[in-house]
């Protein structure tokens, strides 16, 4: 029997040609890898689509294939998609890509016997049959010029296929350039479809200079930034026909031709969201302008251009940028024997200051026609039946799926939020607005304040487009996960261990972002707002969020998603365990005893939301490359955290302002259990995680409340508060497996919580902020705590013990694997003024 497993949208009025990239999970046994698999439509046609086994369940079998392809669909309908076993045949595979000559040059020879170029030496050069060229340029001294590379760092290529056909080529391209005398990485990663030659391309650009924060201040105009007139791709013809809009064209009678989207175009584009350094709004003009020859043709508030060049063979190539409005400034230029759209900037808006560790990822279609990008649905009985994404909440209560349901839905909607402040243009584009923080400015006509995927919104959002099929919430996702792995993590390495490569916070609570843009803390920013206002710092390990970028990257395959978690994760591990080296553990030593940061001189982590996040940064990291170690490092952190033997009263539970995040943290406990029992690991570990939660539970049953029972004891007693008390469902549903004995007094402690926090979120208009719904999306998934428990035997005689370590071990670590070489380069990293004397890191 055959079960569909995804379908396609094609939501215009017409038909199109469309591209998908669909992460899709498989039940465990359910195919093995020496099993050919196909993609069929409902007709029981054959799909020219590439699989690839991207992960495996434990006995070998497939657990995620990641399929990509492009396909055709009719106006307004909807097609579903099975996967099949192949009739048994051995397919001999032609590998389509050939060295030319030792020029770094490589053919990649199409089906219908054309050929697309490529050029290792250059990453984003493509040839098309010898009649097209693209190029990367940068705009400077009024006019493009050609980017020379400095330095290659990697290129490969992997030819996609399915059962019987070779159906595309994926290349990676990265290396170094200079502009201003300073680093940009690019990276370019295409895939080449070889039915017809079509080329999708996501191009990644990076400033990894590390910033200098001076007084934990992170405000635009940095020394190290780099500012852009406009980069772009430029194709080595004048386009035949420019498309502005649907109802716009310019046709080829023209000298030059340039399409200027300088801002959003909506009512409130000159929003300080788009402050430059000097805290000002300096867009060139309202929406997009066109102008032909020098003189203004048309204008209006957005566009999605797209350029077509003619070839010999009378075949249309088109070329296209996506969400080129949104990406502003953005601009496509048309000269008498080039065409140029633009990656980062537009020539007649003021130069783009690319912050140190900062990225922007573009995608640029070159294709055979137009070619869209459907609207993707999983099968939720089929995701359900494979058990892959275990927390999602497939059966949560009806009062509050309704209430999450607003964020897509209604006037107060996360995209009414975003049309509220402008949250448009290439740095900002997929943002949330954090609402909740005008609190404190109710009448302020703009209070500025970017979330930061705080409490993972991104995998609340999968979560919601999993459950209902929505693609609004596909959207949103889509949008936030790209902003987050490039705007909202640090990319370098050259800054200290406990900041390179880490989240960055949301925007300082209670006042506007200013200058600071999405990196918390301004030098124009007011001080001692509230309690223990600290003013400045850095990425820190309470913020911290990765879960929505695994999802990201197992349903839609997303490298940029990938690549921002790995980086996340390591940043994670130093923030608490150090980089190895001497001075770094010297300086942990000093800090021991630092609310929020490991004590190295016992061993012990904080019990907080930052060990929490922690665990499932390791947890994300275990699951995309199946790195036993990461589990086992799990188990040390849970053991030197709590133990089944804690007298809890001394964790002073009762201070719920210092303490509520324990929460949190039991979260991945569970967590971490659920993957112990999936690979049936009956061992030490198990049983103290068990014992551990189990200890807790037994207290939140007699002693915990709804939080806001109690509103004298907390600062700011607003509902965000009952938004958190929803973890306390998903830790009694989990553990109720494992306290029979409890169960009747679990039941009665569920019931009464769920009953008054529904009630709570359900007649309050706090309920639509942002906080408050991502909290909801992210803990509502409590019935699916409930189901995940596979309990298994604990042997009662089992000695369970309590785990320290000693300062010499922690020491001794760092003092054998010395090396003066990485001693000087902690220390540049930590202390520019070292630089002039030492050298850069």
């Amino acid at each position: 029997m055959q079960h569909i497993v995804f379908s396609l949208r094609n939501a215009s009025s017409h038909t199109q040609r469309g591209s998908f990239c669909v992460g899709v999970p498989c039940p465990e046994g359910k195919f093995s890898v020496s099993e050919p698999l196909e993609l069929i439509d409902e007709d029981g046609e054959y799909v020219r689509a590439s699989l690839e086994v991207r992960h495996l369940w434990h006995n070998g079998s497939i657990k995620w294939l990641y399929i990509t392809g492009i396909t055709s669909i009719p106006s307004n309908e909807t097609r579903n998609y099975s996967l099949k076993l192949a009739k048994v045949t051995q397919p001999t595979y032609i590998n389509p890509v050939k060295p030319r000559d030792s020029k770094g040059l490589i053919d990649i020879t199409l089906s219908n016997g054309k050929m697309v170029t490529i050029n290792r030496n250059h990453p984003g050069c493509l040839h098309f049959n010898n009649e097209l060229t693209a190029s990367l340029t940068h705009y400077y001294g009024n006019k493009h010029n050609a980017l020379p590379f400095s330095h290659i760092s990697d290129f490969s290529y992997t030819v996609l296929r399915s059962h019987c056909h070779n159906v595309a080529v994926r290349i990676k391209h990265t290396g170094q350039l200079e502009i201003q005398n300073k680093a940009l990485d690019i990276e370019y990663q295409s895939t080449v479809f070889l039915a017809n030659g079509d080329v999708l391309s996501d191009i990644t650009i990076t400033n990894p200079a590390a910033s200098l924060h001076p007084n934990g201040q992170w405000d635009l105009g940095d020394p190290s930034s780099i500012c852009i007139n406009e980069l772009s791709l430029a194709i080595s013809k004048q386009a035949n026909t420019l498309y502005v809009n649907d109802n716009q064209t310019l046709n080829p009678t023209f000298d030059s031709a340039f399409i200027h989207q300088a801002s959003s175009g909506k009512p409130h584009w000159q929003s300080p969201v788009h402050v430059n350094a000097g805290d000002e709004v300096n867009l060139a003009h309202k929406g997009v302008k066109v102008f032909r020859n020098g003189e203004l043709e048309y204008e209006a508030d957005q566009c999605q251009p797209f350029a077509t060049f003619n070839l010999e063979d009378s075949s249309d190539y088109v070329l296209e940028a996506k969400e080129f409005w949104q990406h502003f400034p953005s601009a496509m230029t048309a000269t008498k024997d080039s065409t140029f759209v633009s990656l980062l900037g537009a020539k007649d808006s003021e130069p783009q200051e690319l912050q140190p560790g900062e990225q922007l990822t573009r995608t640029i279609t070159l294709s055979v026609g137009p070619i869209t990008t459907f609207e993707v649905t999983l099968c939720k009985d089929w995701i359900q039946h494979t058990s892959c994404l275990p927390f999602t909440p497939f059966n949560a209560p009806r009062q509050l799926q309704q209430l999450v349901e607003k964020g897509i839905e209604g006037d107060n909607s996360f995209f009414d939020k975003r049309d509220s402040i402008d949250e448009f243009g290439w740095r900002h584009f997929g943002e949330l607005y954090a609402d909740h923080e005008k609190a404190l400015a109710p009448d302020a006509t703009y209070f500025v304040s970017h979330y930061n995927n705080q409490y993972d919104p991104l995998c609340g959002m999968l979560y919601q487009w999993t459950v209902s099929g929505d693609h609004r919430w596909k959207e949103l996702a889509d949008n936030l996960a790209k902003h987050v792995a490039n705007i909202d993590v640090y990319h370098t390495s050259l800054d200290k261990p406990e900041y390179s490569g880490g989240l960055f916070w949301h925007t300082d609570h209670y006042v506007p972002a200013h200058t600071a843009g999405h990196r918390t803390y301004s030098k124009n920013q007011p001080t001692g707002v509230y309690e223990d206002h600290a003013g400045g710092g850095g990425p820190g390990g309470q913020h911290c969020y990765t879960n929505g970028l695994l999802h990201h990257y197992l349903l839609t395959g997303s490298s940029t998603s990938k690549n921002a978690l790995l980086e996340i994760c390591d940043w994670i591990e130093r923030y608490y365990e150090g980089d190895g080296t001497l001075l770094n553990a010297l300086l942990l030593v000093k800090n021991s005893g630092t609310e929020g940061i490991k004590n190295v001189k016992t061993g012990q982590y904080p019990l907080d939301r930052g060990t929490g996040n922690y665990l499932q940064a390791l947890m994300d990291r275990y699951t995309l490359l199946s790195e036993t170690e990461d589990l086992k490092k799990c188990a040390h952190i849970i053991q030197h955290t709590v133990s089944p033997l804690d007298d809890i009263s001394e964790r002073n539970l009762d201070n719920v302002e210092a303490t509520w995040f324990y929460t949190v943290f039991f979260q991945a406990v569970c967590r971490f259990i659920q993957l112990k029992e999936l690979h049936r690991q009956n061992d030490y570990d198990y049983a103290y995680a068990v014992k551990a939660l189990s200890h807790y539970v037994t207290w939140m049953v007699n002693n915990e409340y709804v939080y806001l029972e109690k509103p004298d004891i907390l600062e700011f007693p607003n509902e965000t508060w009952t938004g958190q008390d929803l973890r306390k469902l998903c830790l009694l549903a989990f553990a109720e497996a494992y306290l029979p004995n409890l169960v009747s007094e679990i039941e009665n402690k569920k019931h009464d919580l769920q009953t008054k926090i529904i009630d709570r979120l359900t007649s309050t208009k706090e309920s639509e902020t942002t906080r408050l719904l991502c909290l909801m999306m992210q803990n509502m998934n409590f019935e699916s705590f409930e189901a995940i428990p596979r309990p298994m035997f604990i042997d009662s005689s089992m000695k369970i013990e309590t785990h320290s370590e000693s300062l010499s071990s922690f020491l001794f670590t760092s003092i054998r694997h010395f090396s003066l070489g990485k001693e000087r380069t902690q220390a540049v990293k930590r202390f520019a003024q070292l630089q002039q004397w030492l050298g850069k890191p």
